[in-house]
C-alpha cells in the first residue's frame, strides 16, 4: 500500500514500542482467547463507544472553518460535506455499499498494566471480575505482520488535542495541494478517496482528552470489503450481527506471545487464581504467571 499521511501512526523502530501491552477483558472473552488461541478484531463501526469516530470529524469541522481561506473552494466543500455526513447517524448505509474498499478492524490494548478505570469496566458488571492479558509487543506485532494483511497499523491512541489538530491540519493542507494539481476529475476523486481513508484511520486513533488515563494502544487491520467472506465472522450481540476478524496466534506451547494474566481486584483471590490456572492448563498455556491486582477492593463496608 502506498505511503500516506496516516504514517503518523506507524512507529519507525521497535524501540519506540513498549515491551509489553495489556488487553483488559471479560471472563467469557478470556476463555475464548485461551481456548481458540485467537484475537478478535472488531469492525470500527461496532466499537463500544459510538462517539469515537464522530469525535475526529467534529475536530475536522472546527479546523475547516479556520483554514477555509487556504483551500480550493471545491475541495473545501467536499471535505466539509464528508465531515458533516460522518457526524450524523446515517452513514452506515453508504459504507455498506462501498465495494472493494478497505474496511478497518480494531484490537484494543493499553500500555497501563494495572489501571483502575479499566478494571471498573468489568468489576461493575454482573461478572464482577475482569482480566488483563499481558502480551509480548514484538511477538504480537510479528504475528500480525506475518499474516500479510493488506493494511496494518500499531500505535498509541492520541489524546492531545494540539497534536490531533496538527495531524488533521497537515493532512487537509497536503491533500488540498494534491487536489489543486490534479489534472482531471478522476485524479481529483482519487485524492478525495485517499483523504477519506486517512480520516477513517484518524478516527480510530484520536480520542477525547478525557480518556487519557486509559493509555490505549491499538492495532488496526485493513481488509477489502466484499472480498473477505472466509476471514470475516459474525457474533450476535443484543440481536445485532457484529463483524470481526479472527486472528490466529502462534501455538501456545511453542510461543510465549501471552506472558501473564492479571485478575482484577477481588475478594476471593486464591480461588480466582486457581480457576485461571485450571483454564490456562486446560488450554495448553502451561506455567503462565497469574496474579491479582494489588489495587484495594472497594466494598459496601468501605
Amino acid at each position: 500500500m502506498k505511503k500516506t499521511v496516516y504514517d503518523y501512526f506507524k512507529v519507525s523502530s521497535k524501540g519506540s514500542f513498549p515491551k509489553e501491552l495489556y488487553h483488559y477483558t471479560s471472563p467469557k472473552a478470556l476463555r475464548g482467547i485461551l481456548k481458540s488461541n485467537q484475537l478478535w478484531f472488531s469492525n470500527i463501526y461496532f466499537l463500544n463507544d459510538k462517539s469515537e469516530m464522530k469525535y475526529t470529524y467534529s475536530l475536522i469541522l472546527e479546523l475547516l472553518s479556520q483554514i477555509k481561506e487556504f483551500l480550493v473552494p471545491e475541495f473545501y466543500q467536499k471535505i466539509l460535506a464528508r465531515a458533516e455526513y460522518m457526524t450524523c447517524n446515517t452513514y452506515y448505509d453508504e459504507e455498506s455499499e462501498l465495494f472493494a474498499r478497505l474496511e478497518y478492524y480494531v484490537f484494543c490494548l493499553s500500555t497501563e498494566k494495572n489501571c483502575l478505570s479499566l478494571w471498573n469496566n468489568y468489576t461493575k458488571t454482573a461478572d464482577k471480575t475482569g482480566y488483563g492479558i499481558t502480551f509480548s509487543t514484538d511477538k504480537l506485532k510479528e504475528s500480525v505482520e506475518t499474516k500479510g494483511y493488506e493494511f496494518s497499523a500499531f500505535a498509541r491512541v492520541c489524546y492531545d488535542k494540539q497534536k490531533q489538530n496538527k495531524m488533521l491540519t497537515d493532512t487537509i493542507l497536503s491533500y488540498n495541494e494534491k487536489y489543486k494539481t490534479a489534472k482531471n476529475g478522476k485524479e481529483k476523486q482519487i485524492v478525495l478517496w485517499d483523504i477519506i481513508d486517512n480520516f477513517k484511520i484518524y478516527s480510530v486513533f484520536l480520542k477525547h482528552p478525557a480518556f487519557y488515563e486509559e493509555n490505549e494502544f491499538r492495532i488496526v487491520l485493513g481488509i477489502r470489503s466484499h472480498s473477505h467472506n472466509e476471514a470475516c465472522e459474525f457474533e450476535i450481540q443484543n440481536g445485532i450481527f457484529v463483524p470481526h476478524i479472527e486472528h490466529q496466534l502462534p501455538d501456545a506451547e511453542t510461543a510465549s506471545i501471552i506472558k501473564s494474566i492479571m485478575i482484577s481486584p477481588t475478594c476471593d483471590k486464591e480461588l480466582a487464581v486457581y480457576s485461571v490456572r485450571k483454564l490456562a492448563n486446560a488450554t495448553k498455556h502451561y506455567f503462565l504467571p497469574i496474579s491479582v491486582s494489588d489495587i484495594p477492593l472497594r466494598t459496601q463496608a468501605n
